[in-house]
């Protein structure tokens, strides 16, 4: 039988790192998805052979992971046209992918930072590159057939956590009213709109789309943080944080639910119309709820917006 396949963005390090090596644990086949550096891909291909031996060696099945074949893709997030480049290599190598997790992310005190293509880093990096990943993997996962419960798409951010951004049309790119906070919020708040649509669409309705908060992680979170600033995150990060793989336990629920059939273990938000909709997951895997800012205009509103964006780098979603 042929392996599940997972594509984990972000699987270099922390959250991502974490899940994939949870995932390749439980005989999948992970796709990593993360920036170019010497050594890398030598190093996290070898880290994810050893999760998927000691997942074999630890089964009661007699699974072998002599068929198991890692890839290390590499990608700058930044820029979507690479997104673009990246998902449509992956599609065109693999027919069909049964999971995708997306955690790529930063946490800085910058103001507005453009990339090369004109939109801002922090945004791109949560919220951009997210929906272009998952608009351009949309056609092998709705090709899955090795997950009885449905492939998922899991984005790692701030499910149930963030609030909303009241200026999405006035400001729908963050231009003009630029802060920590709002750059927090809008990512948020943009990822339930733009994914509560696509799990509304009908050529998408077997997809699972859930947007996950990780809670307070002792990862590399913080990393472009002043040091006046970075220090003492790092004493909180290892007091109070729970560790990265602890954190994929939780994560990957369901995802696991999902392959062995028993189901995702969330409920959709009250707020959700019709039988689809996207999940909500707390950092306990618990089901969360969408803002009181969650409304259908609002979602045709970002729905245009992310249109408009992704266009520039070539990305055409798709309407079904």
């Amino acid at each position: 039988m042929k392996p599940k396949t997972a594509v984990v963005v972000g699987a270099t390090n922390g959250i991502g790192k974490g899940i994939a090596c949870r995932l390749a644990q439980e005989g999948y086949q992970i796709i990593a998805v993360g920036r170019q550096k010497e050594g890398r891909k030598n190093e996290i291909l070898q880290c994810l052979q050893e999760c998927t031996n000691s997942g074999a060696a630890s089964s009661e099945s007699d699974r072998s992971s002599n068929n198991i074949k890692h890839e290390f893709r590499p990608c700058n997030a930044f820029k979507l046209a690479e997104v673009k480049q990246c998902a449509q290599d992956i599609v065109r190598d693999n027919a069909a992918i049964d999971a995708l997790v997306m955690t790529q992310g930063m946490a800085t005190i910058q103001k507005y930072t453009p990339t090369s293509e004109g939109n801002d880093e922090k945004l791109t990096l949560h919220f951009w590159s997210r929906a272009a990943f998952a608009s351009c993997l949309l056609p092998a996962l709705r090709s899955s057939s090795n997950m009885p419960g449905g492939p998922v798409v899991l984005t790692i951010l701030s499910g149930g956590v963030h609030s909303p951004y009241s200026k999405y049309k006035d400001d729908p790119e963050l231009k003009k009213n630029y802060s920590v906070q709002n750059a927090a919020n809008i990512a948020g708040y943009y990822t339930d709109l733009f994914f509560d649509k696509l799990a509304h669409q009908a050529a998408n309705s077997k997809i699972n789309f859930v947007h996950g908060a990780p809670g307070f992680v002792a990862s590399n979170w913080g990393t472009e943080m002043p040091i006046w600033l970075r220090t003492p995150i790092r004493g909180m990060q290892k007091m109070l944080g729970k560790s990265p793989e602890k954190c994929a336990e939780y994560m990957v629920r369901p995802i696991l639910g999902a392959s062995s059939g028993d189901g995702i273990g969330l409920n959709l938000p009250a707020q959700t119309t019709g039988k689809e909709g996207l999940y909500i997951m707390n950092e306990d895997a618990t089901s969360g709820k969408l803002t009181k800012g969650h409304t259908d205009e609002a979602m045709e509103s970002v729905w245009k917006t992310t249109i408009r964006v992704l266009d520039k780098s070539g990305i055409e979603l798709d309407e079904q």
